[in-house]
């Protein structure tokens, strides 16, 4: 069984640190821990003094503190987007608070951050940089704005560096931002192992500051708060070996971003800039909601969001080996084949179908069965067949025909005596505007996988105005769906990059065997297509268009 690969919280997954894979704890287990060690490494790598540096209980401690010291001292400014804790805390501590609103772009505001700081004296700023969750790399020269506005003002300003290790240049100037505390004694720095060291486990997070700044921290935090196995491998962690594969792991990690951006970007879809390591990506509500749950299904998991801001987000961990990322966004974003269900999906059958299904039970029982009956036997999967459909309403009601018998008075029916019967009914259901798109030529190829037969899949394709596209029929496969054989013959032909639309469980299903991505038709029938395995469900066909980037 292949991997999950877990790319949905930004942890180091694919490519482990050799120490995640060591049992370094030491002798000292009956010991309380002793953090000062550790600080005093992580100071003089830094340049700094012991009293200027915390070790937290993962930077999640270091943030916890910091919600205490704002609702004990001052005012909250924090710029959106944001990372949850810091809008959870906002919440969760019923802090002060002016969240600043960022561009339509998704990027920082800094003008309304810096006039909102000026207003509010001795507040406490938060930047992440690069900013979770879009990976925006604040400039230095706008922090250091941000410092001495905050100065002027009586105010400090938090600046969350968990990500910066990924940011283009770091290796080259790796104390660029730890040199403003030479200059400020305003200013608190937030570092982790949890990212690039790739230790999340080990919940260790570190804060760097002026004396003054961490003595408010160290006040307040738990007595012993790092555990000494934690202590151990940070330690062995910061040995020069290893912080060149560090090094490494980050380069790898930034040119991945690079060219998964590009690659995005050559799609057509909006690629948030980023300098940390993931990168999000803005799509269709409904789209970003299929495509993560495709990958999921394929197991790679990506971080979709709830908040007003970002619900049309995903976020996606930037892997050590980038193909197998790269071939499922392929598949869900730019799909080389298209595969569509005809009734309920392109064509209006209810005035025709559905009510030969109703008038040849009546027909043949003197019954009279209803939409209802009718949606609740299709909504059980594996009739996908209005013949058998038919056949198994009669049979219920203790009326025994073969499917000879029923199929010829329903044909009878449905076409009268010169395609004058029910069929006449029928109408489109597709706008002509999305069936223009569909004829133009272009990479993506469009197909219809039919539960009709032949004769009546051509009358079909007329009817919407389709002018090139293959048809598997009934009449074209040993198995009808839920059986992915009418899919497969296609993706044989053109390509496993697919997608299926369908309003039927069996088209889902269908969907699924053949690793299709499953869009469902029909919000109506919605709970049932999701259990039959949809990635999402639509209204109506037409709302495909907003997403269908490889075709524009």
């Amino acid at each position: 069984m292949t991997k999950t690969l877990k790319l949905d919280f930004n942890e180091r997954s694919d490519a482990t640190s050799p120490l995640a894979n060591n049992d370094i704890y030491g002798r000292d287990l009956w010991l309380y821990p002793d953090r000062s060690k550790l600080e005093k490494q992580l100071a003089d790598l830094n340049g700094l003094q012991a009293n200027q540096v915390l070790c937290t209980n993962g930077g999640d401690e270091g943030i916890m503190i910091l919600m205490r010291l704002i609702k004990e001292t001052g005012k909250l400014i924090l710029p959106l987007p944001a990372f949850s804790q810091y809008t959870w805390g906002v919440e969760s501590w019923q802090l002060d608070s002016q969240l600043i609103a960022p561009q339509d772009d998704l990027s920082i505001d800094i003008n309304a951050t810096l006039e909102a700081i000026k207003q509010n004296s001795s507040s406490i700023t938060i930047i992440t940089r690069p900013n979770n969750p879009t990976g925006e790399m604040i400039s230095l020269a706008n922090v250091e704005t941000i410092l001495k506005t905050a100065k002027e003002s009586g105010g400090w300003v938090f600046l969350d560096e968990a990500y910066i290790e990924f940011s283009s240049g770091f290796f080259d100037k790796p104390s660029e931002s730890i040199e403003l505390l030479n200059r400020y004694n305003n200013l608190v720095i937030l570092r982790t192992f949890s990212k690039a060291f790739g230790l999340a486990g080990i919940r260790l997070g570190y804060l760097l500051g002026s004396e003054n700044l961490i003595k408010g921290f160290v006040d307040r935090c738990m007595p012993f708060n790092v555990p000494q196995p934690s202590l151990t491998v940070a330690e062995t962690a910061l040995a020069e070996s290893n912080r060149e594969e560090v090094k490494q792991y980050c380069k790898t990690i930034q040119q991945n971003r690079d060219t998964l951006s590009r690659w995005l970007n050559d799609l057509g879809i909006e690629v948030l800039p980023s300098e940390a390591n993931f990168v999000a990506i803005r799509l269709p509500a409904q789209q970003a909601l299929a495509t993560k749950s495709f990958l999921a299904k394929n197991g790679v998991l990506v971080r979709s969001f709830t908040d007003e801001l970002m619900q049309n987000c995903l976020r996606i961990t930037i892997p050590y080996e980038l193909e197998r990322l790269q071939s499922l966004l392929n598949q869900a974003l730019a799909p080389k084949l298209i595969c569509l269900d005809m009734d309920g999906v392109l064509v209006d059958t209810s005035g025709s179908y559905e009510a030969t299904i109703i008038a040849t039970v009546a027909l043949l029982s003197d019954i009279k069965v209803t939409s209802e009956d009718i949606e609740s036997l299709k909504n059980a999967g594996g009739y996908n067949n209005d013949w058998i459909v038919t056949q198994k309403l009669l049979s219920d009601r203790g009326f025994d025909f073969t499917l000879d018998a029923v199929t010829d008075a329903f044909q009878k029916i449905y076409l009268g005596e010169n395609n004058d019967g029910l069929v006449a009914n029928e109408t489109p259901m597709i706008d002509a505007q999305l069936v223009s798109q569909i004829n133009r030529k272009s990479e993506t190829r469009f197909a219809i996988v039919t539960g009709r037969p032949r004769f009546e899949a051509n009358a079909g394709t007329k009817l919407v105005g389709f002018e090139d596209v293959d048809i598997v029929s009934l009449d074209d496969v040993t198995e009808a769906k839920p059986s992915p054989e009418g899919i497969e013959k296609l993706q044989s032909k053109y390509s496993n990059f697919s997608w299926m639309c369908g309003d039927n469980p069996d088209d889902m299903q269908a969907a699924n065997a053949s690793n299709s991505l499953a869009i469902g038709i029909g919000s109506q029938n919605a709970a049932t297509l999701y259990q039959a395995g949809a990635d999402v469900v639509l209204n109506n066909i037409n709302e495909l268009e907003d997403w269908l980037c490889p075709i524009r």
